[in-house]
């Protein structure tokens, strides 16, 4: 047998005997033992986190999703998907950071697993799996340990969920999903150090102690060579394995491996067995540590754009002649003692700091270590979340100044108090421009901050023009409503809003004039459409009923808006067909979000030259615009839903509620404004004051224009 078969076969058995491992890996942990069988060492109590070592492991760069980012970004989301926030309190009820909390679950599992950080949307999740919520809300949140009991019943359930289709489960079923998936992420950092916290199982006097000294993973992977040799040697014979060897080196290893030709059958049997339930605990480990890709690939490795994590250095070694995975071992090894020196802080910071100059100095010769400071500046800023602060405080601020116009204070004030936000909320768009190196309007999430930063600076451009503190009330409500939606859409994928983009959108030229001109149509049709509601709910409640021009400038600025969406909307769609040409070699194919993006231009044109004929007036413009604020939804999100055509890539879930959500209201409203109608057509036909005034001025200048006529 061969050393190459020797080691697929274990990895084969390692393998077949995975989903038992699974089975029994709850009550191995709730015995204190690792997924190799070992019993852990004494806990070890995490240290008080410092400035510095917190900005050392943030900075370390690691490959996710397709790309290389920050370790305090992958944290922050990890925390952010588990937890529902980016914080969470240890057992001193002290507030964490996304950093912090992922060192602690890193390094110090034992402590962490009793964090409460697993959010249960509902107690009849922990019933289904048998876990008792006494003393809890219906909706709270849980601690590793606490779920630990009812792990078993979890991943049974989560795995006949699975197998439904995502739209037909009930809300209780993806719960249970999506517990499950988090409880693996989790395990999946909890023990990916568990390789360098636990050494592998040797007995004394074995053939083995003479290569392993101190049975450490990474001593194992440096000694593959010399086990390959000791494991053929046991099974065929050294004189076999030594006959293409050089002299010098048979010498070697018939001195590491003294006797092994004169054992008896029953021991080379022992030793065999040994040195295969060794491997199987190398296994196991290099199984649980194939989450974090933090080692950069060396110049000889094959594969140039992926990073590895140590499980996968394991596998490179192992699988190779010898010569490859050397340098990303060396970084393995550098790993394996920072974790090992987690106990006295100290030692950890040298390690770290040792560690961290040599990942960053093969990411900076890559050219992937540039942007890592500037997106770990990017969210400890929070541009997003304060600007959403500071437009609720402009929206305060201008609501005060509709209850007191004629304040000088606030008069000179409110002017300003877009400025602000919108300043936070562009220079984070410009940032992630920057660190991604692509146009603002590449996924979803980014669409609503672009859409959103549109809106509120056309309205300050409109307050300029008239100074009615109309566009600038919407303005405000827009900001705030676009950050709000922002932050649920983050917290509820729970995922980078920094992808890898799908291939067709791998181009930065159309990303900047197809995408970019046709979500400014989107911004412009759900703005004329938030302009509208103004008017709408205004003349339905009474609001300012006798000032006339007050609605006559909101029209105004309904119909100047939509002239504005129309021209980007119309240049987006033909930009999007010439891209599709380009890209499939059709310039329209009738898919549904090209269909979209016709309807929108088909509603702008169908409502202005509505408009043009005479055919809808002030009110008609005001209710058209609303309905084009449905068919813009439509185009942004529902297409999304089918889930099917060629732009299907942009489908999130769990959006249909909120965008039905919005349909009802947007109806709502357009009933209003057929109710206005339906007033004004039963009201009694009595001519108003303004109205016989003006009946009257017409009867007299009728009489005098013969007179002046004969003149």
């Amino acid at each position: 047998m061969n050393a190459k078969r020797f080691f697929t076969l274990i990895g084969i058995a390692a393998l077949a005997f995975m989903p038992m491992a699974l089975a029994q890996e709850a009550a191995h942990d709730h015995e204190g033992h690792d997924h190799s069988g070992h019993a852990h060492a004494d806990p070890v109590k995490p240290i008080k986190w410092d400035k510095e070592t917190l900005e050392k492991f943030s900075t370390l760069p690691i490959q996710d999703g397709g790309r290389v980012k920050p370790l305090s970004t992958y944290a922050g989301f990890k925390l952010l998907k588990l937890n529902g926030r980016r914080e969470c309190r240890n057992l001193e009820g002290e507030k964490l950071t996304p950093m912090a909390w992922f060192l602690d679950t890193l390094l110090y599992p034992e402590t962490a697993n009793q964090y409460k950080v697993f959010l249960v949307q509902s107690s009849e999740v922990l019933e289904a799996i048998g876990v008792s919520h006494e003393g809890k809300k219906k909706r709270d949140r849980y601690s590793y340990e606490e779920l630990l009991p009812g792990r078993a019943k979890l991943f049974e359930l989560a795995q006949s969920y699975s197998g439904i289709d995502a739209k037909d489960r009930t809300g209780i079923q993806t719960q249970i999903v999506n517990l499950a998936s988090n409880i693996f992420e989790y395990e999946s950092v909890s023990h990916y150090a568990d390789f360098a916290r636990h050494e592998l199982s040797i007995s004394e006097g074995s053939p083995l102690r003479a290569v392993l000294p101190e049975p450490t993973f990474s001593a194992v992977l440096e000694k593959a060579t010399t086990l390959r040799v000791l494991a053929m040697a046991m099974d065929r014979g050294m004189d076999s394995v030594l006959s293409g060897m050089t002299p010098e080196k048979a010498a070697e290893m018939k001195a590491l491996f003294p006797g092994v030709d004169s054992i008896d059958e029953a021991t080379r049997k022992k030793n065999l067995d040994e040195l295969q339930a060794m491997l199987n605990q190398l296994d196991a480990m290099a199984r649980n540590a194939s989450e974090l890709a933090l080692f950069p690939p060396a110049k000889d490795a094959e594969d140039q754009t992926h990073w590895y994590a140590a499980g996968e250095v394991a596998e490179v070694v192992f699988g190779g002649d010898g010569t490859h995975g050397v340098e990303e071992l060396k970084l393995v090894s550098s790993f394996e003692q920072l974790v090992r020196d987690r106990a006295e802080p100290e030692k950890l910071k040298a390690q770290l700091a040792s560690f961290h100059d040599a990942v960053t100095a093969i990411a900076t010769t890559r050219g992937e270590y540039a942007k890592i400071p500037i997106e770990v500046t990017f969210y400890r800023a929070d541009f997003f979340y304060n600007s959403l602060i500071l437009f609720i405080i402009a929206f305060a601020i201008i609501a005060v100044t509709w209850l007191v116009p004629y304040n000088r204070l606030m008069s000179k004030l409110y002017p300003l108090v877009l400025f602000p936000p919108t300043a936070l909320l562009i220079t984070g768009i410009v940032f992630r421009c920057i660190i991604r190196g692509r146009p603002p309007v590449s996924t979803l999430y980014e669409t609503i901050l672009f859409i959103t930063a549109v809106a509120v600076v056309v309205t300050i451009f409109i307050e300029y023009i008239n100074r009615q503190k109309i566009a600038l009330s919407v303005g405000a409500i827009l900001g705030m409503i676009g950050m709000f939606l922002a932050f649920r859409y983050e917290a509820k994928e729970g995922v980078d809003t920094m992808p890898s983009l799908v291939a067709v959108l791998d181009t930065n030229f159309w990303l900047a004039t197809h995408v970019t001109t046709v979500t400014m149509g989107y911004s412009a049709g759900l703005l004329a459409a938030a302009i509208a509601h103004i008017y709408i709910i205004g003349r339905f409640f009474g609001i300012k009923k006798e000032n006339k021009d007050f609605y006559k400038g909101v029209t105004r600025m309904v119909y100047g808006v939509l002239c504005f969406g129309l021209i980007f909307a119309t240049i987006g769609t033909v930009l999007g067909g010439i891209w599709a040409n380009e890209s499939w070699g059709r310039f329209w194919g009738w898919d549904p979000k090209e269909n979209g993006a016709l309807l929108i231009v088909l509603c702008q044109l169908a409502i202005l030259h509505a408009r043009m004929g005479g055919y809808i007036r002030d009110l008609g413009i005001n209710i058209s615009a609303v309905f084009g604020a449905i068919v813009v939804g439509f185009s942004w999100w529902g297409v999304n839903l089918l889930g099917v055509g060629l732009h299907s890539y942009g489908f999130t879930s769990g959006i249909l509620q909120a965008l039905t959500a919005f349909y009802a209201v947007e109806c709502l409203v357009i009933l209003l404004g057929f109710g206005i109608w339906l007033r004004e057509q039963w009201a009694p036909k009595a001519a108003s004051p303004d109205a016989t005034t003006q009946l009257s001025r017409g009867k007299k200048q009728k009489k005098t224009l013969p007179a002046k006529a004969s003149k």
